[in-house]
């Protein structure tokens, strides 16, 4: 079976990455990398791809089936649409957009094209995240009572120093970190029903927040809480605890902890907390604790390997852009709660 021709578009932090393993599988070739920054065309040749300013024409001459968009989250829409009306399907990093009506537009055109989106959340490939479901899902907790995420570190001075990262919609940490921690609650957890959050912007004085609190209602009757900071020196979040990206410095902290009625769930470290003998449960009780061992892989690896198979039309996308959608809308309603004061119901 000959590789699958991918193309990355835009070749910063994270497209660095794709570009890096996508040239480095055999199930497919990377036939192309796009920038509007010619500097990132040392990215290309660590690569031995091609490199393009222009998107029309690295769509136009080198043919790849599937892209990766890769680019600000502002730029998403056009580009996608851009990969779409040339027949090409997407991977799209998370979010989908920075709008409701942009990522519905983005759906809509897939859909009329028969074109193939997956959003890129790749968390869900984590066999850590997909274990903490199975067990929720499985009854191993009881009925789920509610969740608490930590998402604390301190980002380095130099990463406020790109201009789109300071500013709304684009940046800020809920649309791109806490999206990530969203969407995962939602694949472990249920539909996310209300949020009700406020913000701080103490540490840097920027247009986008830096600290937040959010409280969640599950569709389930489940309650929930995110505490975050990206101005803290903490070990407490998933990048520096789940080992999943090595960009970070690890620290194997716990970040998630689901409660149950009949037993508890700490992640990374797959801890299950509960009473040994049901009939004697209570706080004058010892309880008993147990770890759930998972083999790591690396999801970036996966959600590529996924892609493969869904340009090939073996699989469905796992996260498809109605989806992908779903937790746009989540992490815009908590913008909207800070913005507004106000708890923010979700359809």
């Amino acid at each position: 079976m000959e590789p699958v021709r991918l193309a990355v578009v835009g070749a910063g932090l994270v497209g660095n990455r794709h570009a890096r393993l996508v040239s480095s599988q055999q199930h497919c070739s990377l036939v192309g990398i796009c920038d509007t920054d010619s500097r990132r065309a040392a990215v290309a040749e660590q690569c031995y791809a091609p490199f393009y300013r222009d998107l029309e024409a690295l769509l136009e001459e080198r043919s790849p089936e599937g892209a990766i968009i890769a680019t600000p989250n502002g730029t998403h829409s056009a580009i996608a649409e851009a990969c779409i009306r040339k027949g090409v399907d997407i991977l799209i990093e998370k979010p989908i957009a920075d709008s409701l009506p942009e990522a519905r537009r983005i759906v809509q055109l897939a859909d009329e094209a028969g074109r193939q989106v997956l959003v890129g959340h790749h968390r869900r490939y984590n066999p850590l995240i997909r274990e903490a479901r199975t067990i929720v899902h499985d009854g191993t907790l009881g009925r789920l009572v509610g969740v608490s995420v930590m998402w604390a570190l301190l980002k380095p001075t130099d990463y406020y120093e790109v201009g789109w990262r300071c500013r709304r919609p684009e940046g800020g940490p809920v649309l791109v970190n806490l999206i990530h921690d969203l969407d995962v609650l939602r694949f472990i957890c249920g539909e996310i029903r209300q949020v009700y959050a406020q913000s701080a912007s103490m540490a840097r004085g920027l247009e986008v927040e830096d600290s937040l609190s959010i409280t969640l209602s599950f569709a389930n009757g489940a309650l929930g809480s995110v505490m975050a900071s990206d101005a803290t020196p903490a070990p407490w979040s998933y990048e520096l605890g789940s080992r999943e990206n090595p960009y970070y410095a690890h620290t194997g902290e716990n970040c998630y902890y689901l409660l149950g009625s009949r037993a508890s769930l700490a992640l990374p470290k797959m801890e299950l907390w509960h009473y040994a003998d049901p009939a004697r449960a209570g706080w004058q009780h010892p309880l008993a604790s147990s770890r759930r061992k998972v083999v790591p892989a690396d999801p970036l690896t996966r959600q590529l390997e996924h892609f493969c198979r869904v340009v090939r039309r073996e699989e469905a996308p796992l996260v498809d852009g109605p989806d992908g959608t779903r937790s746009l809308a989540v992490a815009l309603a908590v913008l909207e709660s800070i913005d507004r004061k106000i708890p923010v119901e979700l359809d």
